[in-house]
């Protein structure tokens, strides 16, 4: 009796189709059927459904026969397992045991179950638009220069006479000199002739010959130079010398030799009548003829500047200049000068000109950007600040201020800038702060980042009506952004229904969703709810989840786990926080247990190009032109798409996928909302490379110009932003949601005669360059870049024929077979074929996957703190890099 009464785990359950009809059967199946299920027929007629793991029954409730698992054998409760082996089912038939083996079971086809046939088929017109190519946008423009009052007035031109007077009264003020041109083929003739002489002395033939070649030769170098000056004095702002090579040669021979003398006497002269100018307060005349002493300088030079023509304001752009090489007490004599006269013009009003003194003389632009606002000059200052690349979300702030607010969202999007620029306008003008923040929500929700618009719009009370719809989409995705939403939600909006759904997911015990416990608890430790009751009565369901399941928490460090205990058991229940127990040990296996993780035997049926897990529930992958499916953990397809992609670019915030469809040098993106799952139109794209995560509006793509950010997020997808040039190769680039890196080959620099490589990291979203480092990568076999900008290099030994892998900055390892690199973002994976199997071990975690032996291409992808692993041939395993243990182990089927 104790086989059909009572409460038993059951593995699976026998349904016998010939006694209790087919009918019968199917409703049973349908009633008991859980996730992760499986239906098999038997040779008896029977049918065996499975479930993905024990299941607590009543024996005589059951829909069939229970049976439990015993060291991998299914049968009845109290029957022997002697002899079986694991895989093998167990069934009583007629007085005896019959034992067949699970793998060698059909599945029962289901789909016959469902009658379709008094359903309609509607056909669907097409609403995409057509492809739309992204624009490159014209390169950044200075603000438009001052109008002609003349035209505005309808005033004629100047006579005659008086342009001519004003041309003269110009001259006047030069110092005559002879002409360059003159001067140079002097200097060349006299050079030219007098190397031949020393050489070729005793043949006057040959010194005529030889000093004309070399007179035209030095002619020509020098007449470079001098156009170089000439083009480069007038409106450069920089009040430095744009000598050539030649003039940087030279003022090194003359530093080193006795002449210096006479070229110190020259520039004290300059600076004697410099000082003059500025003493008899002559500003146009000295701020025209000063010479720049901050900042980097250029070549160095002899020859002092031109003055200045034109408008005396700050430039956004200094372009590149030779100095001339003063004395410290010079410098230091012209930076006390300087700083007195920006003091001095501020004082009369003359604020353009004193932010010129401070930007381009000094360059202290930050400085020059503070006196501006300070005078309300908001749009030079705006321009100012992003020409010279200063803080962006003072660029922001200043633009937004100016009344441009196309430039200042423009801005914020590409750099990232919105929560800096809001902080700094809320301490000036809380109104103007307010729209800023107000149109941060709606560049997040543009992006499909719910929780992105909801983080932005909570500290201001009156816009989180605006985000209600986020959370709702939000949630329906699942996984932690689910569970962190929720908590806003409840703690905003204490309803009877909300607050048991939080309670409800606290209290669950379903593995699927520990995820979205994890982002519950963690937002609810910063989070109060507006009612001190139900506040407490949330922590104390919260308490009682990390006291009940060790990994339920936010993470399996324990420190971590502590300090949300302690803010959670500072709001729960008095009572009901004492007697719970301590906090337990997690009982995740430590970061120095090796975990062995093996894949599916039998390869899929459908080429996997690319996957990830969304949400901790779903999985998404691409079958390059089978198209794009998503499946959930126990295998099942819920939705596909029969759009070609052969890459998929993850969103930071996982609420969409753009689905990359390669074509030889060109590609097409279409994006795909999660919440709605909804295609988005296509844009083509030309692009060598394209990076496999994006934050939801900006898409990163190598092309020939160097990298490039498309903003998808506009109504005409446009490039925002670009970085390098096409001078410099990029071997190889990654990012994550914090960090860009990339790999460069540097070619045609100045001083340098041979290529070099360099490893170049920019902050993200900033996209502020933080590092620059060299490169040697002579003797690897290969290498791969991560985002924190660590790259992993394998080497081999030809003593020994072995290979030495370098991960990081950990210890260099040796190991037989050849190795291949893996990346993913911020992960990396080292590749090791063997006869038996093929493993892929995860660096710095002891983590290793384990495909059959003979496996094709393999790819990996870190998202969420999970990591997915495919093979080409259609295995797929998801790892949870929280918990260390295998999410899914599944396999493509058609």
């Amino acid at each position: 009796m104790s086989a059909f009464r009572g409460q038993l785990p059951a593995r699976a359950l026998l349904v016998d189709v010939p006694l209790v009809g087919e009918v019968e059967a199917r409703r049973r199946v349908v009633e008991t059927w859980q996730s992760g299920a499986a239906l098999f027929d038997l040779p008896t007629g029977a049918w065996l459904l499975e479930f993905d793991q024990a299941v607590a029954v009543r024996a005589e409730l059951a829909a069939g026969l229970v049976l439990v698992e015993t060291g991998g054998v299914l049968h009845p409760h109290g029957t022997s397992v002697e002899g079986a082996q694991p895989g093998d089912v167990l069934v009583p038939t007629a007085g005896t045991t019959t034992r067949l083996s699970r793998a060698a079971l059909p599945r029962v086809d289901r789909s016959s179950w469902l009658d379709l046939t008094d359903l309609r088929i509607e056909p669907l017109a097409a609403l995409d638009r057509a492809v739309v190519a992204a624009a490159t946008p014209a390169p950044w423009q200075p603000p438009p220069p001052a109008p002609d009052l003349r035209a505005v007035a309808a005033v004629g031109p100047p006579p005659r006479r008086t342009r001519r007077l004003r041309s003269a009264a110009t001259r006047s003020r030069r110092r005559r000199r002879l002409p360059d041109t003159l001067v140079a083929k002097i200097v060349a003739a006299i050079v030219g002739y007098g190397l031949a002489a020393l050489v070729a002395a005793p043949h006057p033939t040959l010194v005529l010959a030889l000093g004309t070649g070399l007179f035209w030769v030095i002619n020509s170098m020098l007449a470079r130079s001098t156009a170089g000056a000439a083009g480069g004095g007038g409106q450069s702002g920089r009040g430095r010398s744009s000598g050539g090579w030649w003039d940087a040669l030279l003022a090194r021979l003359v530093r080193a030799s006795s002449a210096v003398r006479l070229a110190r006497n020259a520039q004290h002269r300059y600076v004697r009548r410099l000082t003059a100018a500025f003493e008899r307060r002559d500003w146009d005349r000295a701020l025209r003829a000063a010479i720049a002493v901050g900042g980097p300088g250029g070549r160095p030079t002899l020859r002092l500047p031109r003055p200045r023509t034109g408008d005396l304001v700050p430039h956004p752009q200094l372009p590149g200049a030779a100095g001339v090489p003063f004395d410290v007490g010079a410098q230091q004599h012209l930076r006390t000068l300087y700083r007195r006269a920006a003091t001095e013009l501020d004082r009369a009003g003359r604020v353009a000109e004193s932010a010129f003194v401070l930007a381009d003389l000094l360059d202290l632009p930050a400085e020059a950007v503070a006196l501006l606002e300070r005078h309300r000059r908001y749009q030079l200052a705006a321009t100012l600040a992003e020409g010279r690349e200063l803080d962006p979300g003072m660029a922001v702030r200043l633009w937004w201020r100016a009344g441009d607010r196309d430039r200042a969202l423009l801005v914020a999007r590409t750099r990232g800038a919105f929560a800096a620029a809001v902080e700094r306008l809320a301490r000036v003008d809380a109104a103007a702060a307010r729209q800023l923040r107000a149109e941060w929500v709606r560049a997040r929700q543009a992006a499909d980042d719910h929780l992105g618009a909801v983080e932005a719009a909570w500290p201001d009370d009156t816009l989180r009506p605006l985000v209600v719809t986020n959370i709702q989409a939000g949630m329906a995705l699942g996984g932690p952004t689910a569970g962190h939403l929720l908590a806003h939600l409840v703690t905003w909006r204490p309803s009877s229904t909300s607050v048991s759904t939080a309670i409800a997911l606290l209290d669950g015990r379903d593995k699927e969703l520990a995820p979205a416990q994890r982002g519950f608890v963690a937002a609810l430790a910063g989070l109060r709810c507006t009612d001190r009751a139900t506040d407490r009565r949330l922590c104390t369901a919260a308490l009682r989840l990390l006291v009940r399941d060790p990994a339920g928490g936010p993470g399996p460090d324990a420190g971590e786990r502590w300090r949300f205990a302690g803010r959670l058991r500072d709001r729960a229940d008095r009572l009901a926080a004492a007697d719970l127990p301590p906090l337990p040990a997690s009982g995740i296996a430590g970061p120095d247990t090796p975990v062995d993780i093996s894949a599916a035997g039998e390869p899929g049926q459908l080429p996997i190009h690319d996957a990830v897990l969304l949400s901790g529930r779903a999985i998404l992958t691409a079958h390059g032109d089978f198209g794009v499916r998503l499946i959930g953990l126990d295998g099942q397809t819920r939705a596909s798409w029969d759009v070609p992609a052969h890459q998929l670019v993850v969103a930071d915030h996982g609420a969409n996928v753009l689905l990359v469809a390669r074509r030889g040098s060109a590609c097409t993106v279409r994006g795909l909302d999660l919440s709605t799952r909804r295609l988005r139109p296509t844009v083509a794209i030309r692009a060598h490379r394209v990076l496999p995560s994006y934050d939801g509006a900006l898409l990163t793509v190598v092309d020939d110009d160097g990298i490039a950010f498309v903003d998808l997020s506009a109504d005409v997808p446009r490039v925002a932003w670009r970085e390098l040039d096409s001078d410099v190769a990029v071997l190889d680039i990654a990012r994550s949601p914090t960090s860009l890196a990339a790999l460069l080959r540097i070619t045609g620099q100045p001083g340098s005669d041979a290529d070099h490589t360099e490893v170049w990291r920019w902050d993200l979203p900033g996209l502020m360059l933080r590092t620059r480092r060299p490169a040697e990568l002579d003797g690897l076999a290969s290498v791969v870049l991560l985002a924190s900008s660590a790259l992993i290099t394998t080497s081999r030994d030809e003593a020994t024929d072995t290979y030495r892998v370098k991960e990081n900055y950990a210890a260099a390892r040796t190991v037989a077979a050849e190795p291949t690199l893996l990346t993913g973002g911020t992960m990396s994976a080292v590749r090791i074929d063997r006869p038996t199997d093929t493993t892929v071990e995860i660096g710095g975690s002891h983590l290793r996957v384990v495909f059959p032996a003979a496996a094709g291409a393999i790819g990996m992808r870190h998202h969420a703190d999970t990591l997915t692993v495919w093979e080409e041939n259609g295995r797929l395993v998801v790892v949870d890099l929280t918990r260390r243990q295998a999410v899914a182990r599944l396999r493509t089927r058609l």
